[in-house]
């Protein structure tokens, strides 16, 4: 009996010499009882209750944030031994409503806490063996990283937004499957966050990634409301416009153009205020029938037109046409009387 004591009490300090802390784990676990095997009733006993917090943490947590090597947004991870209290607060609900955070719980094993600006991203990962137990934290909250980046830079209206939205989408490489879905809606919202405040190229950009699929689809209001707002300041926008108004983001149905009118009157007011690729993209829609009827002869007048300021870009659209025989020089792209 007194040999076996002492294997034992050996073999205690054997594991605890080679680091395995799973024991140490186990038994507080142990001591304190499983509050449910329901993730969501689990998580909301974790977040109110500390003695929870402290049993239902399995050390080493992998914890991964976002810091800066040189301007460079850098994504580091490291193991902790023990969780700050702090860290878990935003868990318990009204301390994330005093914050303007929203809290999701995403089955089988996270949870999410963020804002709707881009300004907080939070997640916890739990494993499940005996009881639930925090295993990961990833903080992918990018202020701070931001003020680094751009300290000294002077900002237009909207642009420190624009740019945290392009990190995002950079660390979305950076992160699983699972974390990257939240990645991308933070891309999405700080996006609109810098329309909001009047950056052209975050309107156009919001309306981009939500129509891409990767973020979150904003209804089609939202989406035309944007695009309006970007044409109004850059004309090559009129594109992607003239297009929704064609399919309004459905890509996957073949059909007529849904309102060939507006479609057409955003190109020509696009190319009236000097976009050459606007009157490209007319010459396209001229030369084909999915807008407007076929005009051949527009077409070369809209390729004719182009050349003048980017000949190399039309040279084989131009060639395909005169090659036909296409050679009215009386048409003029834009319709007279039109706008």
């Amino acid at each position: 009996m007194t040999t076996n004591k002492f294997v034992m009490k050996w073999f205690s300090i054997a594991l605890l010499s080679l680091g395995m802390s799973s024991g140490a784990y186990a038994s507080s676990s142990n001591a304190t009882q499983c509050p449910s095997s329901d993730f969501a009733e689990f998580v909301k006993a974790f977040s109110s209750e500390p003695e929870i917090q402290k049993a239902f943490i399995a050390p080493p947590v992998k914890h991964v944030y976002v810091t800066v090597d040189g301007k460079i947004p850098k994504v580091v991870e490291r193991s902790l031994n023990a969780i700050d209290a702090d860290e878990l607060k935003v868990l318990l609900p009204e301390n994330a409503a005093s914050l303007n955070l929203k809290i999701e719980i995403e089955l089988p094993n996270r949870v999410i806490i963020r804002d709707e600006k881009g300004h907080f991203l939070k997640i916890f990962v739990f494993k499940h063996d005996n009881c639930w137990a925090l295993t990961r934290v990833e903080d992918w909250t990018l202020d701070a990283v931001m003020e680094e980046i751009t300290q000294s830079e002077k900002m237009t209206p909207g642009e420190l937004e624009l740019k945290k939205g392009v990190i995002f989408d950079r660390l979305v490489n950076k992160a699983s499957p699972e974390s990257g879905i939240y990645l991308y809606a933070a891309v999405l919202d700080s996006y609109l966050d810098g329309a909001r405040k009047g950056s052209a190229q975050a309107a156009v950009a919001a309306a981009g990634i939500s129509l891409s699929g990767m973020a979150p689809r904003l209804d089609n209001e939202e989406i035309l409301s944007l695009l309006i707002q970007a044409y109004n300041s850059i004309p090559d926008v009129a594109v992607a416009l003239a297009l929704f108004y064609c399919d309004e983001g459905d890509y996957e149905v073949k059909r007529a153009c849904i309102n060939p009118q507006k479609s057409i009157a955003t190109l020509e007011g696009a190319a009236k205020r000097g976009s050459t690729r606007v009157l490209i993209r007319l010459g396209e829609i001229y030369e084909g029938d999915t807008v407007v009827p076929s005009d051949l002869p527009r077409a070369l007048a809209c390729y004719r037109e182009a050349q003048k300021t980017m000949p190399q870009a039309v040279t084989r659209q131009f060639d395909r046409l005169v090659a036909r025989g296409i050679s009215d020089n009386s048409i003029q792209c834009i319709k007279a009387g039109s706008l």
